[in-house]
């Protein structure tokens, strides 16, 4: 079976997105119909601050793993020199396991700065979930006192954690640098950083594709660009 292309999952993430930015725009709105509530505010702040602090830890640790793998492909050269018989000198044989003991010491330094890095993204974690218990029983309990708007704030909540969940699974298989384009562009572009071709015009803003830029975004690998707004083009 062929993988999917990078611009169609980036499709399907925008499509995800697009529903989440709807639901949560819509529960911060009936946040505010619902009026002023402090200790409501207290929990979305606390909620916040958690899942700010969750998501930096998570790059600590993508930086500590990092590191540690960089340490590992110097060691493999390392042990390649040394036990690869290009190299008879003694003196220079002597330096290299010299520099394998230095490396592996340092290695393991890194090993202990992941694992520090692991036991915090677990206690950020456990934090933000239990922000988010408390942030979810105090909507909860807003939804009773308010009828049907609390009902739908209720139904917006669990259809945000089933978007998430998807948009987890979306993710998936979605190479860095696409990631990374797709985040710039939908900061740039209100949240709507992929657009689908159609009848060679750009879904977004209607801007007509000339046929080589139309081709190119059929292409299932490299991300093309309407030439108007400059947004992702999807050809489906």
């Amino acid at each position: 079976m062929r993988a999917m292309s990078n611009p169609f999952k980036l499709f399907r993430l925008q499509q995800v997105d697009t529903q989440l930015d709807a639901a949560r725009d819509r529960l911060a709105e009936i946040d505010r119909i619902l009026g002023e509530d402090e200790a409501l505010r207290a929990a979305q702040a606390q909620q916040s601050d958690s899942a700010d602090a969750r998501d930096e830890a998570k790059k600590q640790l993508r930086r500590a793993e990092e590191e540690v793998q960089a340490q590992q492909v110097k060691i493999e050269h390392n042990q390649n020199a040394l036990y690869g018989g290009r190299v008879t000198n003694p003196k220079e044989l002597e330096d290299l396991q010299l520099e394998a003991a230095a490396l592996k010491r340092h290695l393991g330094d890194l090993e202990d700065v992941q694992l520090e890095k692991m036991v915090a993204l677990e206690e950020a974690a456990a934090q933000l979930e239990n922000a988010q218990e408390r942030l979810d029983s105090l909507r909860a309990e807003r939804a009773k006192q308010h009828g049907a708007l609390g009902e739908e704030q209720q139904q917006l909540t669990r259809e945000v954690a089933r978007l998430d969940e998807e948009r987890n699974a979306a993710l998936s298989g979605i190479s860095p640098d696409a990631l990374a384009t797709y985040d710039k562009v939908r900061v740039k572009k209100g949240g709507l950083a992929v657009a689908k071709v159609e009848d060679k015009r750009c879904g977004a803003c209607a801007g007509a594709l000339s046929d080589a830029l139309a081709q190119a975004a059929r292409s299932p690998d490299t991300l093309s660009y309407c030439s108007s707004c400059k947004r992702i083009l999807y050809a489906g």
